[in-house]
């Protein structure tokens, strides 16, 4: 996806809080862009198909540190991500998928 060594645990001591920061992510990062950021623009636009694209693109941009790759495959990781909120209509598989996501990245 990206350059991930900045935040990618090297020793074994670091092991639990690079858990902790996956599991942080794949909430706050969940409630953030495909909650809160989308129902705000699906309000100041009327559109909640806009919000849901327009926080999408937002994503993947809020992760330009990876560069290029990072931002394609985080864009990627939130297009389904989107859809797996919406399919199953509940937020929290969408925040274990992320978490899993980011354990294995």
């Amino acid at each position: 996806m990206g350059d991930l060594r900045a935040v990618t645990p090297v020793r074994r001591a670091e092991l639990g809080w690079g858990v902790l920061l996956a599991v942080e992510a794949g909430v706050t990062e969940e409630v953030f862009f495909r909650l809160l950021l989308p129902l705000l623009i699906a309000q100041l636009s009327g559109s909640a198909v806009a919000g849901f694209v327009v926080a999408t693109v937002l994503f993947g941009y809020a992760h330009r540190y990876q560069g290029v790759p990072g931002i394609a495959g985080t864009l990627l990781a939130g297009v389904l991500l989107t859809l797996i909120y919406l399919l199953s209509g509940h937020l929290w598989v969408a925040m274990l998928v992320h978490a899993a996501i980011d354990l294995n990245g």
